[in-house]
Formats: structure tokens, sequence, C-alpha cells
């Protein structure tokens, strides 16, 4: 019994917390992020929504985008203004189950109209062929163009790989490089390594475009930008031919790694 009403006052506590962490929850120290991590954490253990069965995903990875993107906002800029309005700001574990559902609403939404669309390895050098099956140098002939040898760009490809975190590494692999042949696509990848949120980090890094996607929205991932600030080519349709023999160089370059 103790033990019972000893856990009802650290909930109790923790709720009571909730309001204040929240509307800092931009700018909080280490152990106010753990206290909040675990307020949430706990306020959606025994929480099933019909929203979740509709989304067909699995739960800890929801749970884990929505403490990434809603509730410690990690995808956001820092504003002048680290705070938010207190009447905003959930107050019960009822209200961050509501909030919870809502963020499923807005992910049922986006999947209606959207899907994730892979860069897959195959089609990539498939195209590649094709376009430069007549040059006794396919590869140089094209990255001449854009005063690059293939050396040079392979060794770019190779910094940019270790510049990633393991994760993102991880993710590379699963799209284009040594783990790309795994079943289960960039899903097992990310269950065997445990790799959190990865939908939103497989976007960010670039492996991953949703539908409808154009050529600055690539341009605005971590790939993107290295193919466009560190080689110098621009990510537009005009380009696509060299903009896929990188990403086939960056593909063997993942491979190698293996």
């Amino acid at each position: 019994m103790a033990d019972i009403q000893s856990a009802a006052i650290a909930d109790h506590a923790g709720e009571s917390a909730l309001p204040d962490l929240w509307q800092r929850r931009t700018c909080l120290s280490h152990d106010e992020m753990a206290s909040i991590y675990t307020i949430v954490r706990r306020a959606l253990t025994g929480y099933h929504p019909s929203e979740l069965q509709a989304l067909g995903e699995d739960k800890e990875e929801l749970i884990s985008q929505f403490l990434y993107l809603k509730v410690f906002r990690l995808d956001t800029a820092p504003t002048a203004s680290p705070t938010f309005p207190l009447h905003s700001a959930p107050s019960t574990s009822h209200a961050v189950c509501a909030y919870f559902r809502r963020y499923l609403i807005d992910c049922l939404r986006s999947a209606s109209h959207q899907r994730n669309v892979s860069l897959d390895e195959g089609d990539v050098m498939l195209e590649i062929d094709r376009q430069t099956a007549f040059h006794p140098d396919p590869i140089g002939s094209v990255l001449l163009q854009y005063g690059l040898h293939e050396a040079e760009v392979r060794d770019s490809a190779s910094h940019f790989i270790a510049s990633l975190d393991d994760a993102d590494r991880m993710l590379l692999a699963g799209s284009l490089g040594w783990l790309s042949n795994e079943k289960g696509g960039l899903s097992q990848v990310a269950a065997r390594y445990g790799i959190a949120s990865y939908h939103y980090r497989a976007r960010k890094l670039g492996v991953t475009l949703k539908k409808g996607s154009i050529p600055a929205d690539f341009a605005r991932t971590q790939i993107g930008r290295w193919i466009e600030h560190n080689l110098g080519i621009d990510i537009s349709p005009g380009n696509r031919i060299v903009i896929l023999l990188v990403l086939g160089i960056l593909s063997a370059q993942s491979h190698a790694q293996e």
C-alpha cells in the first residue's frame, strides 16, 4: 500500500510540474528534460487511441516522434523567446494524451496524400548506365563537366559519411549502402539498430522523399546540402544525371564501409 501511495504522490508531483516544464521545453536542463520525458511516457503508457491502429506504425516509434517533434521541438531553430504561452501547456496526463492524439491525427492527414519514396540504388545505377553507355569513361566525362574528378568525389563522399552520426550512417547504408538488401527495408534496419524516429531522420538525411517533393526539398536535406555546398552542383532537374552519379559514388563508399 505504501508503494502505491508513493507512486501516486510521485505522479501528482510530476503532473504539477508539467505546465512549467512544457512552457520552457526548448531550454530545459538535462534533469528537466528527463523529467518531462518520464511524465509524457508515463501518461501515454496505457493510451491506445484508434488512430494508432489506423496508422499501422509502432506505438513506441510514434511516441518517440511526438517527443522529438512536439515536446522538445528539436526540429525547429532556437527562437528569441524560448518560452511558450502557459495556457497552451497540458496540465494533466489526460491533456498529454489529447496532444498525442492530435499529433496522430496530423500524421493520418499527411499519410492520406503523401507517401515516402526511397532513393533506390538500382534505379540510380540503371539511369547512369543508360545515359553514359557510349562514353569510354562515363563517370569521368560527366564529372569533368562540373570541374570534378571521381577520386575527389569519392574522398568527399567518405568524409560526408564519416561526419554522420551512427544512426544516420545506418540509414544511409539501409538505403544506398551495404544494408540496402536487408529484408524489411529501413524499418527493419531501424529496429535492428535501435534508431528512434527513423522516418524523420531518413527524410532529413535525404534517403527518403515525400511524393510530390521538388528539388528544393532535396536541397535542404543533408545529402542535398553536401552535393550543393561541397561539390558545387546545384540541385536542379538539369543536373539529374550528375546527381544520380554522385549518389552512386556515395552508395559505393557506403558499401566500402561494410
